[in-house]
C-alpha cells in the first residue's frame, strides 16, 4: 500500500469520526469525571478534548474553512452541554468555556498565519476592502458588490 496524500485524508477521516464518537461517550456517558482520575480539573479536561476534536476537524476537513470549522466546533461545545443535562448530568458555563478555549487555542495559530498572508498581500486595505473582493465570501440578501457599490458612487449626483 502507497502512501498518498488521500491515503492520509482517509485515514485522518476516519480518525476524527472515531474521535467524535468517543467524546460523545465521554460527554454523555454514565461515568462521572472523578471516577477517571485525571490529574487536571474538569475544565482543562474539556480544553484539551475540544483541541483535539477541533484539530482533527481541521485535519480532515481541508476544503472547509477554518474559521467555519471553530464555529462548528464552538457550536458542538454549546450542543455537548444541553446534551449533559437531557443525560442527567449537570450542564455548565465552565465546561462550556473550557471547550471555547481549546477550540480558540487549536484555531489560533491559524488566524494568526491568515494576519500575516493578509498583512504581506493587501498591507495597506481595510478588512473591508478585502472581504469585497474575495470571490468565497457570500452576500446577504440585497448587499452589493464592490463593483456595483463604485458604479452606485459615480452614478449618484453628489448632495446639496
Amino acid at each position: 500500500m502507497r502512501l498518498t496524500p488521500h491515503r492520509v485524508m482517509q485515514t485522518l477521516r476516519v480518525g476524527g469520526i472515531s474521535a467524535g464518537v468517543a467524546a460523545v461517550i465521554a460527554l454523555a456517558g454514565p461515568f462521572k469525571y472523578e471516577d477517571l482520575g485525571l490529574p487536571f480539573p474538569d475544565t482543562v479536561a474539556h480544553a484539551v478534548l475540544f483541541y483535539g476534536v477541533t484539530l482533527a476537524m481541521l485535519s480532515s476537513l481541508p476544503k472547509a474553512r477554518a474559521n467555519e470549522v471553530a464555529m462548528i466546533a464552538i457550536l458542538l461545545a454549546g450542543m455537548s452541554e444541553v446534551v449533559q443535562s437531557v443525560f442527567g448530568r449537570s450542564m455548565s458555563f465552565h465546561d462550556f468555556a473550557g471547550d471555547s478555549v481549546g477550540v480558540a487555542a487549536a484555531y489560533a495559530p491559524i488566524a494568526i498565519t491568515r494576519l500575516r498572508e493578509l498583512s504581506r498581500l493587501h498591507p495597506h486595505q481595510t478588512f473591508a476592502e478585502i472581504r469585497a473582493a474575495d470571490r468565497r465570501t457570500s452576500r446577504a440578501i440585497g448587499a452589493r458588490t464592490a463593483t456595483e457599490q463604485a458604479a452606485a458612487k459615480l452614478v449618484t449626483p453628489p448632495g446639496p
